[in-house]
């Protein structure tokens, strides 16, 4: 793998990929800059920028504008943010279409997606781990100090870069050819840690990606395997259940699951059937489309804890609209990836599961306002989908 990676990065530029890679990151919270400069030398590229603009791209475009516009009545979060909101998801999207250009093969594509889902959760990783070593799973508060910045910061912000790590399980059910023993091992690692933060964040949500991605990506791969290995496979689940019942306590008062009972204890059990309190302001968001379709302020109800909804809230029902068509038509182009090269289960899988985790992150939390990397980084990975369906690798 990491062959392909040195490769792949001489490929697509060694400057490029310092700054895909700080931007990512985040690099000392100020990732922002590096964003700037992907900005200007993605439009230096003019045969490249001229030959893949798409439908998409307009869509997106025209959507980030108009969001960034009407955030400019009352640029909260500083005036910067005008212009990283209407330039940055298209910027992000070309980029996923130059990834796909820049690459050999549909392996190699599928070691950068893998790459990325772990660099963007890096500096989420190290600041719970840090926080467990300095205070153990037994705290009273969820936030944590962010790695870059050692600011206070809450549990979903900190844990939404988690979103691609809970596919692993996923990955690893649906790629035992192409990944090594060694990179099995790596991932199995790397979830087992990530589980450890989402544990002491207390996110059911990144939970809940992992089991519904590893259900589908176990659906997947059933029907294409022999009944010799469903077996094995099933013997195996199994086996890990029975470990984990035996030896690991599922009592509120055990340590490890101090975060959730302190949310169940602060919320009641209602809290779980109602997504947290999410599905009131999800229905009242929609009845805001009829009522408010210019918006409204967030101290009405806070957040709505929806993508598209607080789209909806601070970009006015044409933001809501545009970003919903964009949704829809990725979705179609994701379904579209398996007819590329059927047999490539791997890259397939991962889309798949990707996308999905991103639509049920997605789902749950304020992500422009609270997680903007995470949505940009949906864009690169439909720039990708996208260059893909356009033009296969083998």
């Amino acid at each position: 793998m990491v062959s392909k990676v040195l490769d792949y990065a001489k490929r697509l530029g060694y400057l490029n990929s310092f700054l895909l890679l700080c931007f990512l990151l985040n690099f000392f919270s100020i990732g922002f800059i590096f964003g700037y400069l992907l900005i200007i030398t993605i439009l230096l590229k003019k045969d490249f920028v001229k030959q893949n603009l798409d439908f998409n791209l307009l869509i997106l475009l025209i959507f980030s504008i108009v969001y960034a516009l009407f955030y400019s009545n009352d640029p909260a979060k500083g005036v910067q943010y005008i212009f990283i909101y209407a330039l940055m998801p298209a910027t992000l999207y070309m980029w996923g279409k130059q990834l796909v250009q820049n690459s050999k093969d549909t392996a190699q594509l599928f070691y950068v997606l893998l790459g990325f889902g772990i660099i963007i959760s890096s500096a989420s990783l190290i600041s719970v781990l840090l926080n467990i070593q300095e205070g153990g799973f037994v705290q009273g508060s969820r936030s944590v100090p962010f790695f870059w910045t050692k600011k206070l910061t809450n549990a979903t912000g900190v844990a939404a870069p988690f979103v691609l790590n809970m596919c692993i399980p996923a990955i690893l059910l649906s790629s035992p050819k192409r990944l090594s023993l060694w990179m099995k091992i790596a991932l199995a690692i790397i979830f087992g840690l990530t589980l450890v933060c989402v544990l002491r964040l207390g996110s059911r949500t990144q939970l809940v990606i992992a089991m519904f991605t590893f259900l589908v990506a176990l659906v997947y791969m059933v029907p294409k395997h022999s009944l010799k290995q469903n077996v094995t496979l099933l013997f195996l689940l199994l086996a890990c259940i029975f470990l984990v019942y035996r030896n690991v306590s599922f009592n509120w008062d055990a340590d490890w699951l101090s975060s959730f009972a302190g949310r169940m204890d602060n919320n009641g059990t209602n809290d779980v059937a109602s997504g947290g309190g999410r599905t009131g302001r999800w229905f009242k968001s929609m009845q805001y489309i009829i009522e408010k379709p210019l918006g409204w302020d967030v101290k009405e109800f806070g957040y709505s804890h929806n993508l598209w909804f607080d789209v909806l809230r601070l970009g006015t029902v044409i933001s809501f609209f545009l970003l919903v068509f964009f949704t829809i038509r990725s979705m179609f182009q994701i379904k579209h990836v398996k007819t590329i090269a059927p047999a490539d289960t791997s890259f397939n899988v991962i889309t798949l599961v990707y996308f999905i985790a991103f639509m049920l992150l997605f789902m749950v939390e304020p992500i422009i306002d609270g997680s903007f990397y995470i949505f940009v980084f949906f864009c690169l990975f439909m720039g990708i989908i996208n260059k893909y369906n356009t033009s296969p690798r083998t």
